[in-house]
C-alpha cells in the first residue's frame, strides 16, 4: 500500500518530486562536507603547526642552572646531567606516541675553527640529521632535526651519520652554520680543523647551514662524534620533542594530582600538550619537560578561533546564531 501511495505521488508530480529530492540531497552533501571539515581541519592545522618546530623541551631534573645566551648552552661539559639515548625510544610507546612527530638530542662543547692561519671561535653542537632510533617494540623510529626543524635548509648536504669517527683515518663531516661560512670563507666540500677538548680534528664540510637562529655561528655535526670529544659516550643534555596536540582549555590547565579518577583518565586520554609532556616524563627516568610556551600559546589561539569559526557556520546553517 506504501508504495503504491508512494508511486502514485511521483506519478502526479514527478517535476516537483526530483527537485525535493535534488533539494535534500544537496544539503545533506553540504552538512557532510562541513562536519568532516571541521573534524580533519584540527589535524591538518595541528600538522602545519609543526613547521614551528618543536613545543616540548627535555632536560635532565638533576641539572645545575643553565646558562643559556641565544639558545646556546655554555656550561662547560663537566658540569651539569645528563640523560641517556637508549631510553628514546620509549618515546614511541607511550599513549600518544602516534602524535611524536620527531625529536632530536643535543649536546654541545665550545671549540675553535681553523681556516688557514686564523681561528674562530665557533660552538660545536651534537645532534642528529636523520637517524633512526629502535623502539622497544622491535621497529625503528625515523627522526632528527629534518622532523623538529624542518625550516633549516643546508646548502650541500647534512653530515653523513655513519660518517668516519674523530679518530677514524677520514675526516668526521659537519655542517657550517650560514654567518660563521660567511665569515671564514668556508664552502662546501671544504676540509677544516677544528680545535676541541684539547684535540685537532680534521672535518669535511658536508653543506652549510642557515637557520635563522645561533646555529648559524657554530659547527653541527653527528651527536656520537660530539659524544665521543665531551666524554660523554650515548648521552645527550637537551632533547626537543614535536608532538601534535590538542588546543590547551581550563580543563587541561588543572593540576592533575587534584584530579579524581575519572577526570585524570579524561585528562591522560587527551592529547594535550600538558598530558604528553607528563606522559614523556614517566617515560625517561630523571627527565624534566617544559612546554615552549610561544608556540603552544600561538597554536591554541589559532585553533580556537578556527574552531569558533567553524561552529558559527554550523549553528548558522541550523538556522541559529552561536553569538
Amino acid at each position: 500500500m506504501f508504495l503504491r501511495i508512494l508511486g502514485e505521488s511521483f506519478r502526479r508530480n514527478p517535476a516537483r518530486k526530483w527537485l525535493q529530492g535534488s533539494a535534500l540531497a544537496l544539503g545533506m552533501a553540504v552538512t557532510t562536507t562541513a562536519l568532516v571539515t571541521a573534524l580533519d581541519v584540527g589535524d591538518r592545522m595541528a600538522r602545519e603547526f609543526r613547521q614551528l618546530g618543536a613545543n616540548l623541551v627535555v632536560t635532565p631534573k638533576a641539572d645545575t642552572l643553565p646558562l643559556e645566551i641565544g639558545g646556546t648552552d655554555y656550561r662547560p661539559v663537566e658540569e651539569g646531567s645528563y640523560l641517556r639515548v637508549d631510553d628514546l625510544g620509549k618515546l614511541r610507546m607511550i599513549f600518544w606516541r602516534l602524535n611524536i612527530v620527531g625529536f632530536s638530542p643535543f649536546l654541545e662543547i665550545s671549540g675553535e675553527l681553523q681556516r688557514g692561519d686564523s681561528r674562530f671561535p665557533a660552538r660545536v653542537i651534537g645532534t642528529w640529521a636523520a637517524h633512526d632510533v629502535a623502539v622497544p617494540d622491535g621497529t625503528t623510529f625515523p627522526t632528527g632535526v629534518v622532523a623538529t626543524h624542518p625550516w633549516w635548509k643546508v646548502d650541500g648536504a647534512w653530515f653523513s651519520e655513519r660518517a668516519a669517527a674523530s679518530s677514524g683515518a677520514q675526516p668526521v663531516e659537519v655542517v657550517a652554520g650560514a654567518s660563521l661560512a660567511s665569515r671564514t670563507g668556508i664552502h662546501p666540500g671544504d676540509t677544516v680543523v677544528l680545535h676541541a677538548a684539547g684535540r685537532d680534528i680534521a672535518a669535511r664540510v658536508s653543506g652549510v647551514l642557515t637557520s635563522g637562529g645561533p646555529e648559524d655561528q657554530a659547527i653541527v655535526a653527528p651527536l656520537a662524534f660530539v659524544q665521543e670529544l665531551t666524554g660523554h659516550p650515548g648521552e645527550y643534555r637537551r632533547l626537543l620533542v614535536s608532538a601534535l596536540t590538542r588546543p590547551e582549555d581550563d580543563f587541561a590547565r588543572r593540576d592533575p594530582e587534584t584530579m579524581n579518577p575519572v577526570d585524570y583518565d579524561r585528562w591522560f586520554c587527551t592529547p594535550y600538550v600538558s598530558s604528553i609532556a607528563f606522559q614523556i616524563k614517566q617515560a625517561l627516568p630523571g627527565a624534566e619537560v617544559r612546554v615552549v610556551r610561544q608556540v603552544a600559546e600561538t597554536e591554541g589561539r589559532v585553533m580556537g578561533r578556527l574552531s569558533a569559526l567553524f561552529w558559527r557556520r554550523r549553528c548558522w546553517n541550523g538556522g541559529g546564531k552561536s553569538d
